[in-house]
Parts: C-alpha cells; sequence; structure tokens
C-alpha cells in the first residue's frame, strides 16, 4: 500500500482522536502564550509631599459690631440728633424723649439728698423745736379734753340710772335689787339684777379713779384712764339694752299693766340707753383725739432727734438710692451710641410717639467686617477656632483672595432646611476698604494639614472591615502585590497620608482595568 493511502486510512481511522488533541493543543498554546501578556491598570507613584484638609462653605458679609437701637420706654421723640449715614462715637446722643417729669423727679430726690447729708441750722433746730412744743401742747390739751370727756360719760350714766332706769327696781343701789316688773321669765329678772350690781361695781371704780385725777391734777395717765372708762361704760351700756329689751317683752295680756304704764316704761329704758350712747360717742371722740395728739408728739420728737443728730447712714443710703432711681428713669429718656460707627437706620422724626422696646434706630461699626457662615454637621467637628480660610468674595471674582480667621463656633445647632448646621463666625484678617457688609463669601477653611509625608491618591487605598490595603505594583508594572497601610488625614484634593506600609517612590495601582 502506498505510504499516502496508509495515512489517510490511519487519519480516516483515528480522525476524531486527531481532532481532540488538536484542540487540546491550541488551548495550550493560547495559555501559554496568553499567560505572558502584561496585565492592564492605572499605577501612581507614592512622594513625599503635603496632605491639606479643608472645609467648603459660603458664608455671609457682616459688621463686626451693629446695635439695633431702641428706647426701653414708650414716649414722644423731641430730638434726634443723627441721621443715616452720619459717624457716631460711643457715647454721642442719638435721640431723645420728653424728659420733663422724669428730670423734675431727679432733681427733687437730689435735693432731698443734699438736705439730709449737711447738718441742721440753728434756726431750723428752732422750728423743729417749736413743733415739739405745739404737739406736746396739744396732747395736754388732748389729755384735758378726755378727762372732762370721762366725768360727762360718768355723769350721764349715774344720769341715766337715777332718772330711768332705778324706778324700775327696789333698792337698786344694794347687793341685792330687784326689778319691779312683772317678766315672765325668772332668768331675765336675775340676769338684769346682776348686772345692776355690776354697774354700782363699775361706777364705783369709775367715781375713785376720777377723784384721784381730780385731787393730783395730774392727767398724764388719762389715756390707761380712758380705756377702763370705756370698759366700764359698756358694762352699763350693756345692762341699759337687756333692760330695754326685757321691757320691749311686756304686754297688758301678760303684765296685767295698763298700756299707759308699759309705754312709760318703756319711754324710760330707751331714755336711758340713748343717754349713755351719748356718752360713749363723746368718750371714743376724746379717746380719739388724745390717740392723735399723742402720735403727733412722738412724730414731732423723732423728727427733732433725727434733725438734730443729722440722718443716719441707712437713712441716707436709702436717699441715694431714690437718686440713682430716678436718675435711671431719666437715663432712658435718651439713646447713645454704644460703639464707635456709622448710623444706618432712622426710623422715627420728632414729635411721634414711640413704643418701648421697638427698633429705631441702628449703628455699625466702620471697617471691621466679619463672615458668618453656617457648616454642615458631618464638617463641623474638622473646625476649630483659631482655623484659616482662603476667602473669595462674589463681588470680586474667583482669583481675588481674602485672608479670615475662625473666631467662634456656635454650640447649639441651627436647622436650616431640615438640615443640622452650626454657624462659624470668621474675622478679617486685616481692614479692605472693597469688602461691604452683605457680600457673599467662599470659604475654604484650612483645618488640618500634613507636610513632607508620604502621600498617594486615596483611591488607591482599599478598606476591608477597617482594614486598609494598597496594591504594589513590580518595578516592570507587570504584575502587583497587596500589602497593608496604616493611614492618616486624608486630604481635600483627593491624597491620603500613610504613616506606615509602604515608602516614597513606590508604585501603587489605583485602577485595574
Amino acid at each position: 500500500m502506498k505510504p499516502q493511502n496508509k495515512i489517510g486510512a490511519f487519519l480516516k481511522r483515528h480522525k476524531y482522536k486527531l481532532i481532540i488533541v488538536a484542540v487540546i493543543l491550541i488551548l495550550a498554546f493560547l495559555f501559554l502564550h496568553g499567560s505572558g501578556s502584561k496585565p492592564k491598570f492605572e499605577v501612581a507613584t507614592a512622594a513625599i509631599g503635603n496632605v491639606i484638609e479643608t472645609v467648603s462653605v459660603t458664608g455671609t458679609v457682616s459688621p463686626v459690631d451693629k446695635a439695633d437701637l431702641s428706647f426701653e420706654k414708650g414716649g414722644v421723640v423731641t430730638h434726634i440728633y443723627v441721621k443715616t449715614g452720619d459717624s457716631v462715637k460711643t457715647g454721642d446722643r442719638i435721640a431723645s424723649l420728653d424728659s420733663a417729669g422724669d428730670a423734675a423727679s431727679y432733681q427733687s430726690a437730689l435735693a432731698t439728698l443734699a438736705d439730709m447729708s449737711r447738718g441742721l441750722r440753728p434756726e431750723e433746730q428752732g422750728v423743729e423745736q417749736s413743733k415739739v412744743d405745739a404737739a406736746r401742747a396739744a396732747e395736754a390739751n388732748a389729755e384735758k379734753d378726755a378727762v372732762n370727756a370721762m366725768h360727762d360719760a360718768y355723769a350721764k350714766a349715774q344720769s341715766a340710772l337715777v332718772n330711768y332706769t332705778d324706778s324700775l327696781f327696789t333698792n337698786p343701789s344694794s347687793v341685792n335689787p330687784t326689778i319691779k316688773l312683772p317678766l315672765e321669765s325668772e332668768e331675765t329678772k336675775r340676769s338684769v339684777q346682776d348686772e345692776r350690781v355690776a354697774v354700782s361695781g363699775a361706777l364705783s371704780d369709775w367715781a375713785d379713779d376720777l377723784a384721784k385725777i381730780t385731787t393730783s391734777g395730774d392727767t398724764t395717765n388719762a389715756a390707761s384712764l380712758m380705756v377702763q372708762a370705756r370698759s366700764r361704760l359698756i358694762i352699763v351700756k350693756g345692762f341699759m339694752s337687756d333692760l330695754s329689751e326685757a321691757v320691749g317683752t311686756l304686754t297688758t295680756a301678760n303684765s296685767g299693766l295698763s298700756q299707759t304704764v308699759i309705754n312709760g316704761y318703756t319711754v324710760a329704758a330707751n331714755s336711758a340707753l340713748a343717754t349713755v350712747n351719748q356718752a360713749a360717742d363723746s368718750l371714743t371722740a376724746a379717746e380719739s383725739a388724745l390717740t392723735n395728739a399723742s402720735a403727733s408728739l412722738d412724730q414731732a420728737t423723732s423728727a427733732y432727734t433725727l434733725r438734730v443728730a443729722g440722718n443716719s447712714s441707712d437713712s441716707i443710703g436709702s436717699q441715694q438710692a431714690k437718686v440713682d432711681q430716678t436718675a435711671a428713669e431719666l437715663a432712658k429718656d435718651t439713646i447713645l451710641a454704644p460703639i464707635d460707627g456709622l448710623v444706618t437706620k432712622v426710623v422715627p422724626n420728632e414729635g411721634e410717639f414711640v413704643p418701648a422696646g421697638q427698633v429705631q434706630f441702628s449703628v455699625q461699626s466702620i471697617g471691621d467686617y466679619k463672615i458668618e457662615a453656617f457648616v454642615p454637621e458631618a464638617d463641623i467637628a474638622k473646625v476649630a477656632v483659631g482655623d484659616y480660610s482662603s476667602t473669595t468674595l462674589d463681588a470680586y471674582g474667583s482669583n481675588t483672595y481674602f485672608g479670615a480667621k475662625v473666631v467662634s463656633i456656635d454650640p447649639a445647632e441651627t436647622v436650616i432646611e431640615g438640615v443640622p448646621t452650626y454657624k462659624v463666625t470668621l474675622y478679617f484678617s486685616q481692614k479692605d476698604d472693597r469688602v461691604r457688609s452683605g457680600m457673599t463669601a467662599n470659604l475654604d477653611i484650612l483645618t488640618h494639614e500634613r507636610d513632607n509625608v508620604i502621600a498617594i491618591p486615596y483611591r488607591a487605598v482599599i478598606d476591608d472591615n477597617g482594614v486598609k490595603t494598597v496594591r504594589i505594583a513590580d518595578a516592570k508594572a507587570t504584575s502587583f502585590s497587596t500589602t497593608t497601610v496604616m493611614t492618616g488625614l486624608k486630604g481635600s484634593d483627593g491624597t491620603i497620608e500613610i504613616v506606615s506600609g509602604i515608602k516614597p517612590g513606590q508604585s501603587v495601582v489605583t485602577y485595574v482595568k
């Protein structure tokens, strides 16, 4: 058989096996040549540099000092000393209310303080002494009038008994008086009879007191005797009232007396009660006059003693407090500039009434401006007082920079459109005539910075549950290996500080295609 025939027969007989072998050889070839191709990835070089973190926000320019001014009380504006655009110094008058009443009160309090602070002149001492003498004489007259009133009241009480009520008793002045009236109630009889005995005792004691005054001529204890006289007259009046009530119960049917006789008893009892009431009124009037006279003497004596001795430190201090109070009220009538600055608002006109607490004037500082910005909650922890900011103003474009420094951070949040923010205040580093209130400021606040550190792109770092790794490319950039790193500050420009794990100059994989 020809050789070609033998090859053909062999191929025909092992056709399928040869196909399988061919496929395997092709795959092996592809595998071997394919594994030798270069990996496709991007790299960056770890280099020594600076990593900077900033917080970017937008804020508004306003004066460092601004004062909205109002009157502490309402009133009519009498003077306005400034107009919008005027420059003022601290303490300059802005406007005043009508202060005539407050000024008068202040001057009066001041005059009283001056009078209290100086000594008493001889002629003034004489005047004060004459007041004491007049008050003492008035008290002596009131004591005499009181004694006369006691005598008169005693006489009226005796007259009421003798002329009216004693005719209704047997042995009225004894220890066992007996009422003649045919009263139905034995209890009423005994009560009226016991009261008549008490009246005799009260009048006897009263007579003894009056006799002592008459003998001694001393009326200085008239006030205490008046108290006793009044209590004794109350006993007499009570007896007269109860007797009048008892007589009022008599009728022709229950007493067997004629109406004429009953009427006579009634007149006698009522007349006695009326007489005693008159005595009580006179006694009360005299006692009141004596009390007032004694009080006037005490007041005059105290005033004399105080004026002679001079006012106490407490009383002078009290008057000084009144002076300070009226001065404070007077001060409320005028608004003064609290800062150096420029008047930016004048609302009222002279002659108009303005209410208390309503802003009428505004003053803002000149040249000193601040920026107020609201930093989101996510960034506020990065910002600290003392941080500097690179700032641009919309009015001058993005290539004109102004320096500013963080001076305060509000501790409480300000919710803007449902998002918690914190107000950060910055002062311009230097005065600049180009800055105006109300301008929009774009802030890049430098919050942290690391100098001369290893820095790589942040996208080169892989974070796997807190374990951070970086892929290091080989010298030919054909393959890479993975190493664990420790990171530091994350920069706002997309870089991150590498504390340990790689060296400067190494290539790190940033992207695998």
